[in-house]
């Protein structure tokens, strides 16, 4: 888990789409949403946050790459949707979330 925060705190994005991710927050519904961003089946249970957060960060890294590269199949909308999946999941796995009170945190946004 911390080399998914310490992935998160290197991260540099548009701050357009890092300020519409976490305005997505107060709208996200883990069981609705994170099953059709990972692609699972309706039926199956969802992952643990931990390997959740590592499977978003796969594909936000896919997105980033395809805006880059100004891919015709890149959609800002997909792009916000897997960035505020990932703040979720990162503040689910976060030692505050946990109870445990270490004094690390599951960043806010990325850089």
């Amino acid at each position: 888990m911390h080399f998914a925060f310490s992935t998160l705190d290197t991260l540099i994005r548009p701050r357009l789409l890092v300020v519409a991710a976490r305005h997505g927050l107060s709208e996200y519904s883990r069981a609705t949403l994170l099953p059709r961003l990972l692609g699972l089946p309706a039926a199956r249970n969802l992952p643990a946050p931990g390997d959740a957060l590592q499977l978003l960060m796969m594909r936000e890294r896919a997105l980033e790459t395809a805006r880059r590269h100004h891919d015709a199949s890149w959609r800002a909308a997909d792009h916000v949707a897997i960035m505020t999946a990932i703040l979720h999941e990162a503040r689910a796995c976060s030692p505050e979330a946990a109870g445990h009170g270490t004094g690390t945190h599951a960043p806010d946004a990325f850089p």
